[in-house]
């Protein structure tokens, strides 16, 4: 990619989409440093008018994520002159491949044509994977029922999964032959892969980076101690990881970061199965939910995305320090589990006490909209019939 002319007084970043607090984290990590940061997003509801003021972007433009060239991104584009443009949720990323080319090569990550079908099927990435060397779980492809009664008699459970999946919208663990059946049709109308995968019973990982052409510059890996769903849902506390597990995943993640010839931030799912082998299950080609790990982990990612920004080397390579566990906010404390609500209440330790405003407006939002689905649920179960 190429970066812009960032001037005296530093350079204009746009972000692309949000995703949660991370976006809004990142932007002030950035802003701290200099960084004009602008936000393009399709949301009507974030943030909050009456809240924007106190928002670390220096301008917000909302515009649908639609299937043709954004005007209204051109417009913002030519006005800031942006060292970069960083899409924060894949949706974003995919999105942006249809902008001509002058934003496309603006982008951080600016994935090459070659590379793209891979990132939208995620089991052409899984095989390609496993040619470079890094190990993959056992898949069946899954086109008609007759390949579902196949992976069925390989044995149970097996993890029905779509070639394009957010969080776990697009993964069922299947206990059953009638799960995987309905599994598999839910998942064939997205005109996308579906694989069969063998289920491994072992922890699984997080591994994410800041690349510079595949390289791991600020690297993080943690085990994922809390889950939920159990077993294939969302990540709400993790465990920085120690050797020698920690330079394998690095390994791995490096391996499949070069062939994509990898800049920016991206993150790895992997599960270490029952001989201690990781296997690669999943790619994130953006910045991950648990990131507020990385401070007390000691990984520099944050400066290191600003001195990339800036044209300059990204610093001396920072490596997540061992077993520092982190309780993500605010999932741990709002989000579906079995914990009490003493329990949940120790996630606030770990809100983000650099930047109180956001972690106390991020908080009332989850809070004011987890009461809004609530009554909209019972609003529901009310109607008769």
């Amino acid at each position: 990619m190429s970066f812009r002319n960032t001037g005296r007084d530093g350079p204009d970043v746009i972000l692309v989409d949000r995703m949660c607090l991370t976006t809004d984290y990142l932007a002030r990590q950035l802003a701290s440093r200099g960084v004009r940061v602008h936000l393009f997003t399709p949301s009507r509801r974030w943030p909050p008018p009456v809240l924007q003021p106190a928002y670390p972007y220096k301008s917000l433009l909302r515009g649908p994520l639609g299937n043709q060239p954004s005007e209204e991104l051109a417009a913002l584009v030519e006005r800031v002159n942006p060292a970069c443009i960083i899409p924060v949720t894949e949706a974003a990323l995919y999105w942006l491949w249809n902008q001509p080319a002058q934003i496309q090569e603006r982008c951080l990550p600016n994935v090459s044509p070659e590379h793209r079908p891979l990132l939208l099927d995620r089991a052409l990435l899984l095989e390609k994977a496993a040619g470079w060397g890094v190990a993959t779980p056992d898949a069946i492809p899954l086109n008609s029922h007759d390949d579902c009664l196949t992976a069925i008699a390989t044995g149970l459970p097996l993890i029905v999964k779509s070639g394009q999946s957010v969080a776990s919208e697009g993964v069922a663990l299947c206990g059953t032959a009638d799960e995987v059946i309905r599994a598999f049709d839910k998942f064939s109308c997205r005109a996308i892969s579906v694989t069969a995968q063998r289920y491994y019973f072992g922890p699984t990982y997080l591994a994410g980076a800041l690349f510079v052409h595949g390289e791991a510059a600020h690297f993080y890996a943690g085990e994922k101690t809390g889950v939920w769903p159990p077993l294939i849902g969302y990540s709400y506390q993790i465990q920085s990881a120690a050797e020698p597990y920690l330079s394998i995943l690095k390994q791995d993640a490096e391996t499949v970061c070069k062939n994509l010839e990898w800049t920016g931030l991206a993150s790895f799912d992997f599960v270490l199965d029952k001989d201690h082998k990781f296997r690669f299950v999943d790619f994130n080609p953006r910045l991950w939910g648990a990131a507020g790990a990385l401070s007390s982990a000691k990984v520099d990612l944050y400066g290191g995305i600003d001195r990339l920004i800036r044209g300059s080397d990204v610093g001396p390579p920072t490596r997540s320090i061992p077993d520092i566990t982190h309780r993500v906010f605010p999932k741990y404390t709002l989000e579906s589990s079995e914990m009490s609500m003493w329990r949940r209440l120790m996630g606030l330790r770990h809100a983000p006490l650099d930047a109180p405003f956001l972690a106390a407006s991020e908080l009332a939002y989850k809070t004011a909209l987890k009461a809004e689905q609530r009554w909209k649920r019972r609003a529901q179960e009310s109607i008769p019939g």
